[in-house]
């Protein structure tokens, strides 16, 4: 059985028109503040929740449109959640299917059976809200419900819920009552062989207790004021007793403790941390996960399986797990969620912290985000296709940089040295990297459309950076052609205009450096590019272009060039290294020597380290200074 997708209608941050939730067995929601991951989770709750508060509608569950302007007399929510029954194509039996095999359809002949629920609410203008829910029982063409019937309350039992708030407390939990999850596995306990014991045991306590002196003059004490105000035959007599032997009184007094402590044996949970608590009460629910199966199974018999009721199956909504937590601790988390997962069992998680998403599968991100009518949207990442070098490089780059994410803006540029030199120049801008959410993530300038499909399905704006290589093989013209043919192909509203020559990258005669304009010397085709918000670092990339901007800073010393320096910083497959004037020229040999055969990185943080901003901010080269520019335009496009 699985929780396949779920369907939202006006519930909260959703507006009118229906969005959909695809599941896997553990599936990550994402997005900004507001965005509607917990509307989701809590959209499940009203469905399936073991809390049975968590069940009821609200007042503020209902969408309210932004602009509205006048309250309707009514309004109207509708829920839907589809499971598959996947294990059906199997031979082997299953008990997951037998509680709802009477609800169960098939799409096709020899397809996979399914089930939907869904619930309906209405509030009226007094305040009162009328729900139901219902199996569908019967689609049309456009899968619009025609036909539906009330889902038994056993059967809606038999879907549990545990949603795990971003504030976790286990007290409720590690109670007696009927709800708590340590009383419903206490209460369904096989307590037949131990009541005697605890019986005499408890009367035992009670004659020890009673024979104590104290005890024994309060208790006359009490039968002389008594019977001076009562004087009848019954209850002549009060005396103090301990007698209540029953195992539940006794329960009702659980705790946990864990020990050793600081200085003591037993310590009480109520004195363990915030995110120590939070392990508590995740730990609860997985161990009530793992009962549950086995009890209905058959493999555990100490607990009675029509007292207990363990569920078909089980959903896991676990709301931002790094709250009160080391970031050390959500590996673990994520991986006891993923092993308690199964054919019984799938896992929500919503989540802010990049750190967990490091090695998660983008396939099972659902991102969510608010768009211009303030309502909850939500896309599912997009990636090349598997199978190939463009879905192993993306896949790997979005595992390795979860930032993208969460960021306002992302610059794609072309490896460690933007990570380090971008950041400090929006720093010298007013706009550091950290406050205004910007992420820079280096992409070695491969599978740039990819990338740039997958930030534009998520509504996150971009900017891209690429290194020009002028004179290296496939360099110049060739980086240009590259990457007018992906914008043509993956972002055709930004094309360039068709009749613009593009010459090859080795043509003697129209260099990139002297023959990029057009229009009769009117328009630059740089500029049409940065219009675009592609920008070259010129005229071979980032670090050459730094160096030539401040060489005392970078302590470099300017050398003649030799056509071996040209090979050591141009290739072997070069072309034409007199693109380069004089003075860059005498700086091939600093370049090798400082990002060849050094550290990039410590050659940036040497160099920057003696710049003061204004000083980076007046030598700044030109396209690095309209980038930065672009940056925090962009920004301001870009409201949090």
């Amino acid at each position: 059985m699985r929780l396949s997708n779920l369907l939202i209608s006006n519930f909260q941050s959703f507006g009118p028109a229906a969005e959909e939730i695809s599941f896997e067995d553990v599936t990550y929601l994402l997005g900004p503040n507001g965005a509607g991951k917990t509307a989701a989770l809590q959209a499940l709750c009203r469905m399936f929740s073991v809390d049975p508060s968590l069940r009821r509608i609200r007042r503020s569950d209902f969408h309210v449109p932004a602009t509205e302007a006048k309250q309707p007399e009514q309004r109207h929510l509708w829920l839907e959640a589809d499971f598959t029954f996947e294990e059906t194509l199997e031979d082997d039996d299953n008990d997951t299917v037998p509680p709802f095999f009477g609800q169960m359809a098939m799409r096709e002949v020899g397809g996979t059976p399914w089930i939907r629920f869904r619930l309906e609410a209405t509030l009226y203008e007094d305040g009162e809200i009328e729900e139901q829910f219902l199996f569908v029982t019967k689609t049309d063409e456009n899968d619009e419900p025609v036909s539906k019937q009330a889902v038994p309350k056993r059967h809606r039992d038999t879907i549990h819920l545990h949603y795990l708030p971003a504030k976790r407390d286990p007290s409720d939990h590690v109670a007696y009552g009927a709800t708590a999850l340590l009383g419903r596995l206490l209460r369904a306990a096989n307590w037949t062989e131990d009541r005697e014991t605890v019986k005499d045991l408890t009367e035992q306590i009670t004659d020890c207790l009673v024979e104590n002196e104290s005890v024994k003059t309060l208790s006359d004490s009490l039968t002389t004021a008594w019977q001076r105000l009562h004087k009848g035959d019954f209850f002549a007599s009060p005396r103090l007793t301990f007698e209540n032997s029953e195992i539940e009184a006794l329960l009702r007094h659980l705790t946990v403790s864990f020990s050793p402590g600081h200085g003591e044996n037993q310590v009480d949970f109520a004195r363990l941390s915030d995110g120590q608590k939070s392990m508590l009460y995740l730990s609860l629910v997985l161990s009530a996960l793992t009962i549950g199966r086995d009890v209905r199974s058959g493999e555990n018999k100490a607990f009675d399986p029509h007292k207990l009721k363990p569920p078909a199956f089980t959903i896991l909504a676990v709301e931002e797990p790094e709250n009160s937590l080391s970031p050390h601790y959500l590996g673990r988390i994520v991986n006891s969620l993923k092993s308690s997962v199964d054919v019984d069992a799938q896992a929500l998680i919503a989540t802010q912290a990049p750190s967990m998403l490091r090695r998660v599968e983008p396939e099972n991100i659902r991102y969510l985000r608010l768009n211009g009518d303030r309502r909850t949207q939500v896309t599912t990442i997009q990636l090349p296709q598997k199978h190939t070098d463009a879905y192993k490089f993306v896949r790997e780059a979005v595992q390795a940089f979860p930032e993208i994410y969460f960021a306002r803006l992302v610059v794609l540029g072309e490896g460690d040295s933007e990570e380090i030199v971008l950041p400090r120049i929006l720093q010298a801008k007013g706009a550091p990297v950290d406050e205004f959410a910007v992420a820079i993530a280096p992409l070695g300038g491969r599978h740039v459309n990819h990338f740039w499909r997958l930030l534009s399905a998520i509504g996150t704006p971009y900017i891209t950076l690429l290194d020009l290589d002028v004179g290296r093989h496939q360099g110049g013209w060739g980086r240009v052609k590259y990457v007018r043919d992906q914008l043509a192909q993956y972002a055709p509203e930004n094309n360039l205009p068709a009749g613009w020559p593009y010459h090859e990258w080795n043509d003697p005669n129209t260099p990139v450096r002297t023959h990029n304009w057009f229009e009769s010397g009117t328009v630059s085709l740089f500029n049409e590019l940065e219009k675009r918000s592609v920008f070259f670092s010129d005229p071979l990339d980032l670090d050459f272009a730094m160096l030539c901007a401040f060489p005392q800073a970078y302590e470099a010393e300017a050398i003649a060039a030799t056509p071996k320096s040209h090979t050591k910083v141009l290739g072997d497959s070069h072309f034409n290294p007199d693109q380069y004037d004089e003075d860059e020229q005498s700086l091939f040999e600093a370049y090798h020597k400082l990002f060849k055969l050094s550290s990039k990185p410590a050659a940036h943080l040497g160099a920057l380290g003696r710049l003061t901003d204004q000083e980076l901010l007046d030598g700044l080269p030109e396209s690095l200074d309209r980038l930065a520019d672009k940056v925090i335009e962009r920004l301001d496009e870009s409201p949090e």
